[in-house]
Parts: structure tokens; C-alpha cells; sequence
């Protein structure tokens, strides 16, 4: 796209806004927060979480998320993540820092599975605390060999789990 004043590429629209906004300007709620949730964890910020003005630091929310997708691997498959088992990869990561949290703060953290194709998933997490959204990701996941990195097609068993939880096939 480009634009007719001057020839520039044009930004995607979701480029233009303030993370958090929707188009018409008002913050946006993750869609997997008014569903109920494949995954749910009651947690207390500990201080190792936090920065050293007790607020939590932004690599901490990504660590809470990946406890998330770890324990949710592990339901759907039955089995630990290990070297010689196919496991979820992060291929893409978008995270919104939407209000601060801070040490001591008990909040409840969600992680639910939109979608899934061959090989891949598409999960939303969310930190909430008072039932607001402080922190939202979306994580997009590859099935891999974790001793050659080659992708593995989610099995039928794994797929029909996925669409009871709510996934849409893609």
C-alpha cells in the first residue's frame, strides 16, 4: 500500500493506534478474555518477578506465560516436554503491557488456544489483576522435533482436544 501524498509505504491500521486501542480509539479486551479460559493460575507477584521498584519486570509476564503453555502441552499431550518429544516453539510473540503490576499483587493468569493449523497453534494469555488485563500476548507455536528443529503435524487426538477446548481449525 502506499500512500498517494508522497509514495511512502502505508502502515498497517493496528500500526496507527496506541497499543491497546481499537480503531475507534477505546482499549481493546482480548477476545479469549470473555470465554472461559483453557487454563487458569491464582499467582502472587514474588520480588524475583520484579524490577528494583517492585514493579514486575517485562521479561517476568513472558515467563508466566510460558509456564502456561508448557502446562498446557502437557495436559493436551499427556506427557512432559523432554528432548526426544515433539514440543511447541515460539515463532512469533506479541505482547501488550497494558497497566503496571507490582510485588505482593495476587493475580490470576489465563492462556486459552484460538486456533491451530498442520503443524502450528495460536494461544492468548492475559495476567489480570481485580479482573482487568494488566499484561495480554499472543504467542504463535510450532510443533517441532527438538533434535532437528523439523515440524510435527499436530495429531489427530491433539486436534480434536484443541476444538473441544474451543480452537478453530485453520
Amino acid at each position: 500500500m502506499t500512500r498517494p501524498d508522497d509514495g511512502r509505504a502505508e502502515r498497517p491500521g493496528h500500526l496507527n493506534r496506541p497499543a491497546g486501542a481499537s480503531d475507534d480509539g477505546r482499549a481493546e479486551r482480548p477476545g479469549h478474555l470473555n470465554r472461559p479460559a483453557d487454563l487458569l493460575r491464582e499467582h502472587v507477584i514474588r520480588w524475583s518477578e520484579c524490577d528494583p521498584y517492585g514493579h514486575v519486570n517485562h521479561a517476568a509476564y513472558l515467563v508466566l506465560f510460558e509456564d502456561l503453555r508448557v502446562a498446557h502441552w502437557q495436559a493436551l499431550t499427556g506427557a512432559t516436554l523432554a528432548p526426544d518429544r515433539p514440543g511447541p516453539v515460539v515463532a512469533q510473540l506479541d505482547v501488550r503491557y497494558l497497566r503496571g503490576v507490582r510485588f505482593n499483587d495476587a493475580v490470576t493468569l489465563t492462556c486459552r488456544t484460538v486456533s491451530f493449523r498442520r503443524s502450528s497453534y495460536v494461544q492468548e494469555y492475559a495476567l489480570l489483576k481485580d479482573g482487568e488485563p494488566c499484561c495480554t500476548a499472543r504467542a504463535v507455536c510450532v510443533v517441532t522435533r527438538q533434535d532437528s528443529g523439523e515440524k510435527v503435524p499436530l495429531t489427530p487426538e491433539w486436534r480434536a482436544l484443541l476444538q473441544a477446548q474451543g480452537a478453530e481449525a485453520g
